[in-house]
């Protein structure tokens, strides 16, 4: 039956999950490049190492005082995503090769303690990176905003289409930027929130004080950040990892739900600290949250900081 004229099509699940399948099996082999990872000064002898790996469209800045962490035993080492803060689109993430890369710089301080901190793409290169580190019982993980192993990241992709249907049913528009900006709102508070007026009234006010500042995965960005997350399975050397890991995961998050994070959290034994009423972005949405994840890091507090 053909679809009645004035009415949005919604893709069909099951089309967009082989859609994304097929992109990422079709992706190009990854091609030799210098590892991106920088660091504001050197550190001769670091007692501890902390990395920080973001997620699609966004970089180290995510993570705010993290940044300013740097000290004469501590150092912080920056992940660049390809498109992002000058890398070129090409080559693309590979997750494991990161991996590879994070750990190998940390292997080359062997009596540094490690800390990796991941949000939502940057989670995936963290729990992989933690079992390719010598003596991984010295590394800890922080993830925000988790990816999930495969199907996670293909029904991310399912989940985060609807979402943007939805905001270009919202906003009536087509316009890219408009409708990635109406779709910024959900992905900060989460999914529903045009039902309540105090979400509505926040959302204007986001609106106003992120204008001009949303990255779009125009460009290429997207599918060259993405694509290698799309058929991620834990590794054998990420299941056999000692490292504490923890987990930081909104109650609403629109794009890797909850009882996902939670069932990862138990493959790895690891600790879940759930954020009520926030969405994917809680490093946005609460302010407080670094000052927890530092206590994690820092073992001090309680499990969740």
């Amino acid at each position: 039956m053909r679809p009645s004229a004035g009415h949005a099509v919604t893709p069909r699940p099951w089309l967009v999950l082989s859609a994304a399948v097929m992109l990422a099996a079709c992706a190009p082999r990854p091609e030799a490049a210098k590892p991106p990872l920088y660091t504001a000064r050197e550190v001769a002898a670091p007692e501890e190492i902390t990395f920080l790996l973001p997620g699609a469209l966004t970089t180290a800045r995510i993570f705010g005082p993290a940044n300013d962490w740097t000290t004469d035993r501590h150092l912080v080492v920056e992940y660049r995503l390809p498109g992002m803060r000058g890398e070129p689109l090409s080559p693309p993430l590979d997750i494991l090769r990161a991996a590879d890369w994070v750990a190998g710089f940390a292997n080359r301080h062997p009596q540094a303690r490690i800390n990796l901190l991941g949000y939502s793409t940057g989670a995936a290169i963290a729990i992989e990176a933690a079992g390719r580190i010598d003596d991984s019982q010295r590394v800890r993980v922080v993830a925000i905003s988790s990816a999930t192993p495969f199907p996670g990241a293909a029904m991310g992709l399912v989940n985060g289409v609807a979402g943007i249907v939805g905001s270009a049913l919202a906003t009536g528009s087509l316009d890219a930027k408009t409708v990635w900006e109406d779709y910024f709102i959900t992905l900060y508070i989460g999914s529903g929130w045009r039902s309540s007026p105090e979400k509505r009234a926040m959302a204007e006010r986001l609106r106003r004080a992120f204008a001009g500042q949303i990255n779009t995965p125009g460009e290429g960005r997207g599918r060259s950040q993405s694509a290698s997350l799309l058929l991620w399975t834990l590794s054998r050397e990420a299941l056999a990892s000692r490292a504490r890991i923890t987990f930081f995961h909104g109650q609403n998050d629109p794009i890797f739900p909850l009882p996902r994070v939670r069932r990862l959290a138990t493959r790895l034994n690891a600790t879940l600290c759930v954020l009520p009423e926030d969405g994917h972005m809680p490093l946005l949405s609460r302010p407080d949250l670094m000052e927890r994840v530092e206590r994690v890091l820092a073992g001090t507090g309680g499990p969740c900081g």
